[in-house]
């Protein structure tokens, strides 16, 4: 009995080390470039961003940093959404709906504009921020927009991936978001 003591016991404290050494290990940055509202800055300045002569935009190769491809499940909502649909429950769907509207554009270029902040958690997280783009379609039709950004974090394997993402656009006449092109504002 004793003999069966002592191994439950070890049982215990290993388990019990074994606890916050995976919790450690999968903790997320709450700041720096890798934290929540620096990631989601990044999402729109770096992730959606178009340039010209850039090579055909694929979703799960360029915004990989930014959702987990593996376990797409979540809810994301842009009512700007090329096609017939808004709403979608996979990430590796509503990214790829985004492939022609950015391969039919010489360029697009955001900017930050403001409403930036974030509530971090250990495993979750939520930021939001107010941008502006600018879409210069192939065809010669320029497409100006303002919006905000609420994106859910979940921190996955030590990175903080999308998992909720909630985006409201309308249309702007393009001088109206000039100044703002390009600018960081303050989420960084």
């Amino acid at each position: 009995m004793t003999h069966v003591k002592i191994i439950l016991a070890a049982t215990v404290a290993i388990g019990a080390c074994a606890g916050p050494v995976a919790a450690q290990d999968n903790s997320c940055p709450r700041k720096g470039a890798d934290a929540p509202l620096a990631l989601h800055a990044d999402w729109i300045m770096k992730g959606w961003e178009r340039h010209e002569g850039d090579p055909s935009f694929v979703f799960s190769q360029k915004l990989s940093r930014y959702y987990d491809l593996k376990d797409t499940n979540g809810v994301f909502y842009d009512n700007f959404a090329p096609g017939d649909a808004q709403l979608f429950g996979d990430s590796a769907r509503y990214g790829a709906n985004w492939e022609a509207l950015q391969n039919a554009a010489r360029s697009v270029h955001h900017g930050l504009t403001g409403g930036h902040d974030a509530i971090v958690g250990d495993t979750v997280a939520s930021t939001t921020l107010g941008f502006v783009g600018r879409i210069d379609r192939l065809d010669g039709k320029v497409i100006a927009f303002d919006g905000r950004s609420q994106l859910g974090w979940e921190c996955t394997g030590g990175k903080w991936k999308i998992r909720h993402e909630l985006n409201y656009a309308w249309i702007v006449k393009p001088e109206s978001i000039q100044q703002f092109l390009g600018k960081k504002g303050t989420a960084q």
